[in-house]
């Protein structure tokens, strides 16, 4: 049976003192069984960060009449077994090793929903139907694999529920499941605004959330869901924002409470192309509702995640030492592998480069991480190293990062590739100081790796240190050689952005002074 197979053993911690990043290749799939579409998404890559490798789905819209009719409708229930049977297919031809195969809110309510699961199994697919509680729990456990740490409040909006969850590093006990989901949000609230405002507080206070939750009044609110990140893309387009992807997006409160109100009002004048019509058309319904939600539940600001039930599901298969490791870290090394720069490498770099990064202990992992983009950006054509540099930090969806992290780690590509003069959108995704210290680091590196190539030899025998207010590079005897007019521009220009005068010092006296 397809939805049998185990997931694939994932390999022992790596010996202490290298970086715990586990390898990929292993083909793991999710078919997602919602009320509003039924999905295939295949990945691959390292267990932390999986990598869609295929993400297919139909608007089957299971849960469309189960407010009139308590049934899913024939229509719709052949669209989606036909998607099913070519996901079979497609799961045996792509030689998938591990298949989860689960059902949530239509299938869970409808009369009809066992008959339903039964024809899905005719498929060789063993179909899990998740409680209310599993489907918030899995959610969460999406939103702490790609936020760890993450604390708050999981608000996860899909065609025929609204599940909400605490979450403190981890799922906490207590997360409900509401029928607010998108399929049934046109009903409720053509009875008018008041009348859809009670019917919300009700549902909330129907499961104890009559004012929200109070342990996290105040956090922010983790938002999932295919019509909310439509609500993102187009409040990005409002808002000019630099970045284009909605994962790790942020809103304050106030600023969420203003847009949803007025996406909620029906027609955009300018929506974003990228905004599927199905998505447009739930759009106002999923801003009416955010907008309860922030007066009722009281974040602090919102996140919007593009991880969810499905990633959860795949992080809940990882044992417990690859669910602590950095997925940023897992995300980037397997990028910069296909471009042939090795993690290894990078943590060498970062190592060398520390004494010249201020405040180098905080970002330890985003600098390695700039660092490997650093060297990947040398494989390719020179004209375009800052361009691809710079698309892959800002645009690439990397996990575990927020918008400070993508602007410092552009920055230190920028820096890498020689300049230092800070875009102005990146001043709206950091502060003007961080922005300053991912130059220095982007400095340092380029210094490290003119110099010495990135060798293990050459970084053995050299070193960048800070002594009495001067910026030292040291040459021992093999590496002597390898110092020319340009690598002394490189210091000199690593120094002067950190404020300190330079000198090279070769073993047997002063090389150069500045």
């Amino acid at each position: 049976m397809l939805g049998n197979r185990q997931p694939t053993a994932i390999p022992s911690r790596p010996p202490a003192g290298q970086p715990v990043v586990s390898p990929g290749g292993a083909k793991r799939a999710i078919i997602d069984i919602g009320s509003n579409t039924v999905r295939l998404v295949v990945y691959n890559g390292p267990p932390r960060a999986p990598v869609v490798v295929l993400n297919e789905k139909v608007n089957a819209r299971l849960g469309k009449d189960l407010g009139r009719t308590g049934a899913i409708p024939e229509k719709a229930m052949r669209t989606a077994l036909s998607a099913l049977a070519r996901y079979a297919a497609l799961i045996e031809l792509l030689e998938v090793e591990s298949v989860e195969c689960v059902a949530t809110a239509a299938a869970r309510d409808a009369s009809n929903g066992p008959a339903f699961l039964d024809a899905v199994r005719g498929f060789g697919l063993s179909p899990r139907l998740l409680s209310g509680e599993e489907e918030a729990r899995a959610s969460a456990t999406g939103v702490i694999a790609a936020f760890p740490g993450a604390r708050g409040i999981a608000a996860d909006l899909g065609g025929g529920s609204l599940e909400l969850v605490e979450i403190d590093g981890e799922v906490r006990a207590g997360g409900i499941t509401l029928p607010l989901g998108t399929l049934r949000l046109p009903d409720l609230r053509a009875a008018g605004p008041l009348k859809f405002a009670d019917t919300v507080r009700k549902a909330l206070e129907a499961r104890g959330w009559a004012d929200g939750s109070q342990h996290s009044r105040g956090l922010p609110l983790y938002i999932v869901g295919g019509s909310w990140r439509a609500l993102a893309l187009q409040a990005m387009r409002v808002l000019n924002w630099p970045v284009d992807d909605p994962h790790g997006f942020e809103l304050t409160a106030t600023e969420a409470l203003r847009l949803a109100r007025q996406f909620e009002k029906g027609r955009l004048d300018d929506p974003d192309p990228r905004i599927s019509s199905a998505r447009l058309n739930t759009l106002p319904d999923a801003a009416a509702l955010m907008v309860q939600l922030i007066e009722r539940l009281a974040p602090s600001h919102l996140v919007f995640s593009s991880w969810g039930l499905r990633e959860g599901l795949l992080h809940m298969q990882l044992p417990a030492h690859v669910q602590q490791e950095n997925p940023m870290l897992a995300s980037v090394a397997a990028f910069a592998k296909a471009a042939r720069a090795e993690l290894d490498d990078a943590v060498r770099i970062a190592e060398w480069t520390t004494p010249a990064c201020r405040d180098s202990n905080a970002d330890g992992d985003l600098r390695t991480a700039a660092s490997l983009l650093a060297l990947a950006a040398q494989r390719t054509e020179p004209n375009m190293r800052t361009e691809e540099a710079l698309a892959w930090a800002l645009r690439k969806r990397w996990i575990g990062i927020d918008m400070r992290g993508r602007a410092m780690m552009a920055m230190a590509e920028l820096a890498n590739c020689g300049t230092t003069e800070i875009p102005a959108p990146f001043l709206r995704l950091a502060e003007r100081a961080d922005l300053d210290r991912a130059i220095g680091w982007g400095l340092a590196v380029r210094v490290c790796r003119r110099l010495t190539a990135g060798t293990r030899r050459a970084l053995a025998t050299t070193s960048l240190t800070i002594q009495n207010g001067a910026l030292v590079l040291t040459l021992q005897e093999p590496a002597q050689a390898l110092y020319s007019a340009s690598i002394g521009k490189d210091v000199k220009a690593l120094a002067e952005w950190l404020g300190l005068e330079w000198r090279v010092d070769a073993m047997g006296g002063v090389a150069v002074e500045g």
